[in-house]
């Protein structure tokens, strides 16, 4: 070997071997958010059931920590407060039972409507007080919630639009299906307060106010009928 060859070799021999990029300061591991993510959800599905059971006022930031088990600095981590810890819980529970009434598509319209007042009872059977108290008091301690339950309104309005294949709905249908829904969240706070009323009572009550809204619908507003008639026929 030369001089000049050895030289050059010691060179590529002492010259450090290339780094990884560095990550930015304010990365996270995936696996690191997920965690996050995984204990927030968690926390939210704790807050539900804490809410269907004790009222705004009863329950403390610490009681939620200690049905967690964990400290209050952690979960003050994720919300900044109970009252944003509660617009949380409320936006969750609006999110959940969006997701268990959303309409089947391989089921016939009246099977679909159905299927989707079955799954709404369940839920207010279920969590009864928080869905009552979310209607009641909870825009009275958080203005936010307003708009969540102005949300899942539309969100319902659109599933039946869908259905309708209706992008823009004519005026009195849109009355219509606002109608019904208020008529739905109405019945269930007083189901709530009396429980005695058979379920399949109500379920059929909200059935036949649907069937009878479209009806007179279509004849306030004939050039709704081509639309609707087909879902009225099917037993809807």
């Amino acid at each position: 070997m030369t001089p000049a060859r050895s030289a050059a070799a010691r060179r590529r021999a002492a010259k450090p071997a290339a780094r990884p990029p560095a990550r930015k300061g304010k990365e996270r591991p995936p696996r690191l958010r997920l965690q996050i993510d995984e204990r927030r959800a968690q926390l939210l599905e704790l807050g539900i059931k804490l809410f269907s059971t004790r009222s705004y006022n009863d329950l403390s930031i610490d009681d939620v920590a200690a049905a967690a088990g964990i400290s209050k600095g952690l979960l003050y981590h994720y919300f900044p407060g109970k009252q944003e810890f509660y617009v949380e819980v409320i936006r969750e529970a609006s999110l959940r039972l969006q997701q268990l009434t959303a309409p089947d598509p391989s089921l016939s319209p009246a099977a679909r409507l159905r299927a989707a007042v079955d799954a709404h009872l369940n839920y207010v059977q279920e969590y009864g007080p928080v869905y009552a108290a979310i209607y009641t008091s909870g825009v009275a301690i958080a203005a936010e919630v307003s708009a969540i339950l102005e949300e899942h309104r539309q969100v319902v309005l659109q599933y039946f639009l869908h259905d309708f294949k209706i992008t823009r709905p004519r005026p009195v249908l849109r009355a219509a299906l606002r109608a019904w829904i208020a008529m739905v969240e109405g019945a269930s706070l007083d189901w709530i307060t009396h429980p005695e009323l058979d379920r399949a009572h109500l379920r059929d009550l909200l059935i036949a106010g649907y069937a009878a809204l479209l009806g007179k619908a279509i004849e306030l507003d004939p050039k709704l009928a081509s639309s609707l008639e087909k879902i009225l026929r099917s037993g809807s």
